[in-house]
Parts: C-alpha cells; sequence; structure tokens
C-alpha cells in the first residue's frame, strides 16, 4: 500500500480500500498447469534415467515460477484506495503507476465478466485527468469500490452545490 498511502494529504479520509483479486493468478496458474503437463507427459512417455527425470521436474518448477512473478508483483503493488474527494489507484509490476482521480461524474465503471459475478471482481475502467481511460483487471470487491465512489462523488457535488 505504499503507493496510495504515499498519495493521501493531510486529514484525507480513506472510505474504501481493495486491492487485486487472487483471480489475478489465474494466468500464471494456467501455465504452470501446462508447464506440469508437458513435464508429466516428457516423464511418463521416455525411457530416462532417473538424473533426467528430476532435473526436467525441477526445470518445469522454475519456469513455472518465473512464469509467476510478473502477476505477483502486479497484485503486491496494486491498491486503489478512495478517500471523500478522490480515487488513488497504484498499479503494476516493475513500473508501477500511481493515479489521483478526483471524484466526478462518469469517472469510473466495472465490468464483472462471468467469473467476477461469482467471486467478487472486476475491471475497473477509470477516466484519469488528462482524458485517457486506464483500466485495473481484477479488483477485489470492484462493484462495491464503484458504487461507494459514484455515492461519494454525488455526496461532495451535493456539499458543493450549497454555499457555504
Amino acid at each position: 500500500m505504499r503507493g496510495a498511502e504515499a498519495q493521501l494529504e493531510p486529514g484525507e479520509r480513506v472510505i474504501f480500500e481493495t486491492r487485486q483479486h487472487l483471480m489475478a493468478f489465474s494466468g500464471a496458474a494456467g501455465m504452470a498447469l501446462c508447464v506440469a503437463l508437458v513435464v508429466l507427459l516428457l516423464i511418463r512417455h521416455n525411457d530416462l534415467p532417473q538424473a533426467t527425470e528430476v532435473q526436467i521436474a525441477v526445470v518445469g518448477a522454475l519456469v513455472s515460477l518465473v512464469a509467476a512473478l510478473p502477476a505477483l508483483l502486479r497484485w503486491r503493488h496494486t491498491t486503489l484506495v478512495l478517500t471523500e474527494r478522490r480515487l488513488l489507484v497504484s498499479a503494476g509490476g516493475l513500473r508501477r503507476r500511481e493515479i489521483a482521480i478526483p471524484l466526478g461524474p462518469a469517472v469510473l465503471e466495472q465490468e464483472p465478466g462471468f467469473s467476477g459475478k461469482l467471486l467478487d471482481h472486476g475491471t475497473v475502467i477509470v477516466s484519469t485527468p488528462d482524458g485517457q481511460l486506464s483500466s485495473v483487471a481484477h479488483v477485489a470487491h470492484a462493484h462495491e469500490l464503484v458504487e461507494r465512489a459514484r455515492a461519494q462523488a454525488r455526496r461532495s457535488a451535493r456539499r458543493g452545490a450549497v454555499p457555504g
């Protein structure tokens, strides 16, 4: 949460905070299953010495671990924090991007997808201050985040409309 915490202003109150869902590892898990299948087929259908079979298994495990590193870094560095005035997004693997989005109309959208409806995650699409669209995939509790942000934007707009 270092990225989002660093963006907080003094006295700014956090309303809701979320991270990426474990579904962020679905690609890495699929890759690991494919590598395991290849390793299994190589060992099962070839008459190899036991040392070679162990080497194949170790290399397969290393390939699976290396393939999972980007997903792990992305999961660790991605945080979405809703405050009373804005949405703070910190996302990315090696090159983290940090965005502060003032709350307003049509800033946020959420696409749950099939598994998102079942497992409570989705893709959050935000409109950055410079007008570009940016998305964060596999956000846990994405629907709740978007609903709370819209409600907070309505409250802020009403407070701004009332003089004094």
